[in-house]
């Protein structure tokens, strides 16, 4: 009997591997650096009480302080990374946790910053910006800082709301430990063949051509959950408390402005995202019942969501990925394309391959002024070569912004990152499309696109909707347990699959699947990046004059203009609802081809 395993994290080739010496070349560089840390904080600290004595001062603090946070997120990525693509590295987990402790400690001694900042006034920071001109080009940092003078509280409770984001981080901790170590999941056996069954390689056994395959790992991860259903739900409803305390302490009407305002995000965003795709699940109830008939099916199942609909999908090696990604976003030009290549082929921007307890999905990390860090599995299908281009449109969006932008300017919104990164998967995805003629080909790379739009025009809202009903009823004090989360998530699910799937409640615990709920309404920002890509992407692709200017002039932008201005200067206005019904124009037409090809 063959069985399929994955390799331990110190059998893969380096080649494949990120390259974490660009934030520090050796252990003892990162703990000099950690040993200096709190005794920087200690120099910060002793400004506390001065910074509006003179705007020389305060520019002398700023610049520190700048400085001080660079160092910040270069410590905590050597800390944290490697504890996602190894969660049985007893070491790594000791370090990350080391410094997280730290970083706490740090925030307490550092929790005067906003209130005394907010103590100058405004009037006396515009003379101070006139006379200092390191302070003059702060002028948007200044401005976003006195729109949350609502929400920022005294000193002391700034810095008792800073010291409880360790023991606050506990459940986030937990979570993480739980879901991708602790819980372990059933090999399976189909036709003489084990499967290993990890959350690092379920996406490619729910995506395998058997139907058993898919059906028996489905039970196995699925189940997995199940079987800590109570544990998961007294963590996500921890965190959700968590929220709702935060929220009233600093005075917000409730978590969604929590999330939003500070990144200055309209709700009315929001609402767009969840009333477009409640008009629009017919498109998906459209897309059900023609994925049925291509893939033959008396009735279509939850695990037949992901199945392949190429008789002979693509195999793809990362190097394939590479070069058609690259190909992809040519219509960008050298200044986007250039460094891009760079970190793919020198730099080693990205950790590529599965290993025994890599964390599941991908991500990209980046500290400021240094090369991102990429995490992904890459298993050679055209999924891994989205994924790649996805990460990789966030690992040049903060190349732009840290070359354009001083440090305050690149804290961005998920809305304005999330764009940033489905703009490269759309751009891709066109290049593919125009490649491959064949009705195989075709299928293969439709695939791709239903499961992107899947994620994020289909899972996302309905997380959203989740999120919205769980956060009402714990700010109600209502008491909610697992079968109540699992019943909410079931439901939401049977309204978006209609008569063509049937939800149970293995497809109700999909919420305790994502770590994205942590942060809480992180998700609906996914739908709305979305909806902004496909229509950037359709003007650069159809060479529309000025078009891949105006989407490098957002990228480049940051912070310095609030994202949803950025995105309206870059030709998207997501205060209403039409790029979102553009994005989803994108999908029926994709529907409409896939009902072509299936005969109808």
């Amino acid at each position: 009997m063959a069985v399929k395993t994955l390799p331990a994290r110190s059998d893969l080739d380096p080649r494949y591997t990120w390259d974490l010496s660009v934030l520090y070349p050796s252990e003892d560089a990162y703990r000099t650096d950690l040993e200096r840390f709190e005794t920087e904080a200690d120099t910060l600290a002793g400004y506390a009480g001065r910074l509006g004595e003179s705007a020389a001062n305060l520019a002398e603090f700023l610049e520190l302080y700048f400085g001080f946070l660079a160092t910040a997120q270069r410590l905590r990525n050597y800390a944290a990374l490697p504890v996602n693509v190894d969660q049985h590295d007893q070491e790594a987990r000791r370090k990350a946790g080391e410094f997280q402790s730290l970083a706490a400690r740090v925030n307490q001694k550092l929790a005067f910053v906003r209130p005394e900042l907010l103590a100058i006034g405004a009037e006396e920071v515009e003379a101070f910006m006139r006379e200092e001109p390191g302070l003059a080009r702060l002028g948007r940092y200044f401005e976003r800082l006195e729109s949350l003078r609502p929400y920022v509280r005294s000193t002391e409770v700034e810095a008792l709301l800073s010291g409880l984001s360790d023991p606050f981080g506990a459940v986030d901790r937990a979570y993480n430990s739980l879901a991708n170590g602790d819980i372990r999941f059933e090999p399976v056996r189909v036709d003489g063949e084990e499967y290993v069954v990890e959350r690092s390689t379920y996406p490619a056994l729910k995506g395998s051509r058997e139907r058993a395959v898919r059906e028996a790992a489905y039970a196995s991860y699925k189940e997995g959950f199940l079987g800590f259903a109570d544990t998961l739900t007294e963590l996500y409803l921890g965190r959700v408390k968590q929220a709702v305390y935060t929220a009233r302490a600093r005075g917000y009407a409730d978590t969604v402005a929590l999330q939003l305002e500070p990144h200055e995000v309209p709700r009315s965003v929001l609402d767009a995202v969840i009333d477009t795709f409640r008009a629009n699940l017919p498109v998906w109830h459209r897309y059900w019942a023609a994925r049925r008939r291509i893939l033959g099916v008396a009735r279509l199942e939850e695990w037949d969501v992901f199945a392949p609909l190429a008789r002979r999908p693509l195999e793809v090696t990362y190097e394939q990925a590479v070069d058609w990604v690259i190909e992809g976003m040519s219509p960008m030009g050298e200044e986007y394309v250039e460094p891009m290549r760079r970190g793919l082929v020198e730099q080693r921007w990205v950790d590529v391959l599965p290993n025994r307890g890599k964390r599941d999905g991908a991500f990209c990390s980046r500290a400021y002024g240094h090369t991102p860090q990429v995490m992904m599995s890459f298993v050679g299908d055209l999924g891994s070569v989205s994924t790649l281009a996805h990460e990789l449109g966030h690992a040049m969006h903060g190349v732009l912004m840290d070359g354009a932008q001083p440090l305050p300017y690149t804290e961005i919104s998920m809305v304005a990152a999330e764009t940033a990164s489905n703009f490269n998967q759309a751009l891709v995805r066109r290049h593919l499309l125009s490649r491959f003629r064949e009705p195989d080909q075709r299928l293969d790379v439709l695939n791709e696109a239903f499961d992107n739009f899947h994620r994020y025009l289909f899972i996302m809202p309905t997380l959203v909707r989740f999120e919205l009903a769980v956060h009402d009823a714990v700010a109600r004090g209502e008491g909610l347990t697992a079968e109540s989360l699992v019943s909410l998530m079931r439901d939401l699910f049977q309204e978006g699959y209609g008569e063509h799937i049937t939800a149970d409640d293995r497809v109700g615990i999909t919420w305790a699947e994502f770590g994205h709920l942590y942060v809480p309404f992180y998700t609906f920002q996914y739908a709305a990046g979305i909806s902004a890509a496909a229509a950037l992407a359709e003007d650069v692709y159809e060479g529309e004059p000025g078009a891949a200017d105006r989407v490098l002039g957002f990228l480049r932008a940051g912070s310095s203009l609030p994202p949803v201005e950025a995105l309206r200067q870059a030709g998207v206005d997501l205060t209403t609802p039409e790029p979102i019904e553009r994005a989803f124009g994108v999908l029926e037409g994709h529907v409409a081809e896939l009902e072509r090809l299936a005969g109808t």
